[in-house]
């Protein structure tokens, strides 16, 4: 399939940044060119493209290539190379249907996020974050190699489509709550916001995209029906909003931010119907899209570790990264009419219509808490308070956006305002993918 070769190539690439100096402009212009080619000779008429595994894999490779590109290095460096190790872990994740597989998935993308986090051995922060990550991981993945044994031994197979319509069993929690810990879904989010802190921005970036896509796709495929998941929703829910309000770092923000990301899209996967895992898709879509936005936007303006007041630098960008961070900013809040509220709205109508009215009501009360703080950082950026002290060192020593950064900021920034335009673009897309999942 198309999939797999695509995935030989990236895995080939990988192996020959190994060895050679690959320039990312040349990357970058053979992927492009591999993808006009794709759409020019591939039979839309099958729609092998807008299947569910094949979107997951697209958006996974999206973004990994957008991180890849997000930096001031020209060729692809070691750090690259992990990134191409998880971009590929993610897409191979969502295809395979054997549990052992699954669990190597696993293991490669969370060994090489491990390693991305801890890079600068030189700074203590990070190497506290990458072992935290490390040592917490290593824990859910004995829970998940637990569950798989438990399957074997009950049914002498590990695939793991025949545990699909099971609503409880010891093999099938064990293995759910390894994913829900992937995921950062609460109450298995105590990791969350200490090793988002201690990350720079591209390991943010990372973390926020890729395990969140492949995890989601394979929930999705692997267990409806299972109470668990909403228990985690609710508290995710209610962890994420609260959670963020007196927090001083921009990054623990952000962390609780994904887990209050991460209920409302398991919320919709509640829903056991059609337009709420849509919703959720979109949602996952649009969140992975702003944040990436803001983490590229302020990338110059803010050290990997700024406080939430430090926020104001960003008035030394160009006009256009403000309005786009802005917007970005009023997206993840749920501010009508941009495309948050619109993920959020068709989340929360799809619990509505399956009778959950009391965990609609939570969701709406957390998402008003939630936009309270987010409307913070909108304040902070153009009315904070004696901002001159802070602002002064952007000033006198300003930072060149690398050529990259804008690039990616352009083309996401386009796609924001374009899905607002014409939001039956996006939606079309996820609808088919998510009719091949049922």
């Amino acid at each position: 399939m198309v999939y797999n070769f695509y995935e030989i190539i990236l895995l080939v690439v990988l192996i020959v940044s190994l060895i050679l100096k690959i320039p990312i402009n040349l990357f970058n212009k053979t992927f492009v060119l591999g993808t006009l080619v794709l759409l020019f000779t591939i039979d839309f008429n099958t729609l092998s493209l807008l299947e569910w595994q094949g979107i997951i894999k697209i958006l996974c490779w999206i973004f990994g290539i957008w991180t890849i590109n997000l930096g001031n290095s020209n060729i692809l460096s070691s750090t690259d190379v992990l990134v191409f190790c998880v971009i590929i872990a993610s897409s191979i994740m969502v295809s395979t249907n054997n549990l052992l597989a699954l669990y190597l998935c696993l293991e490669l993308q969370s060994l090489s996020i491990f390693i991305i986090i801890a890079r600068k051995r030189n700074n203590l922060a990070k190497i506290e974050a990458s072992l935290k990550y490390f040592i917490l991981s290593s824990i859910s993945t004995g829970l998940y190699l637990l569950g798989a044994s438990v399957i074997f031994v009950n049914l002498g197979v590990c695939d793991y489509t025949v545990i699909i319509n099971e609503d409880y069993s010891m093999g099938k929690l064990l293995i759910v709550v390894a994913l829900l810990f992937k995921l950062g879904a609460s109450p298995l989010h105590f990791w969350v916001p200490d090793v988002y802190q201690g990350s720079d921005n591209k390991a943010l970036l990372i973390l926020a995209t890729l395990p969140k896509l492949s995890v989601f796709g394979v929930l999705v495929l692997l267990f409806p029906n299972n109470k668990l998941i909403l228990v985690c929703t609710l508290l995710s829910l209610i962890v994420g909003s609260v959670g963020a309000i007196n927090q001083s770092h921009l990054n623990r923000l952000l962390a609780y931010s994904g887990i209050l990301a991460t209920g409302f899209i398991l919320f919709g996967l509640n829903s056991e119907v059609f337009w709420g895992i849509e919703g959720s898709l979109i949602y996952l879509v649009l969140y992975t899209t702003t944040f990436l936005i803001i983490i590229v936007g302020s990338n110059s303006a803010l050290n990997d570790n700024s406080l939430i007041v430090e926020f104001c630098n960003v008035l030394t960008q160009p006009k256009i990264i403000m309005i786009t961070l802005t917007l970005s900013v009023l997206s993840i809040a749920g501010i009508p009419p941009l495309g948050g509220f619109l993920a959020k709205w068709v989340v929360i109508s799809s619990m509505v219509s399956t009778g959950f009215i009391l965990s609609s009501v939570l969701s709406i009360v957390c998402a008003m808490i939630g936009g309270a703080y987010y409307l913070r950082l909108v304040k902070i950026m153009y009315f904070q308070q004696d901002k001159h002290f802070l602002l002064w060192k952007k000033i006198l020593i300003p930072n060149k956006e690398p050529v990259n950064n804008t690039i990616v900021l352009g083309l996401t920034s386009y796609f924001i305002i374009f899905i607002l335009v014409f939001p039956q673009a996006l939606s079309q897309i996820i609808y088919w993918a998510t009719i091949s999942s049922f």
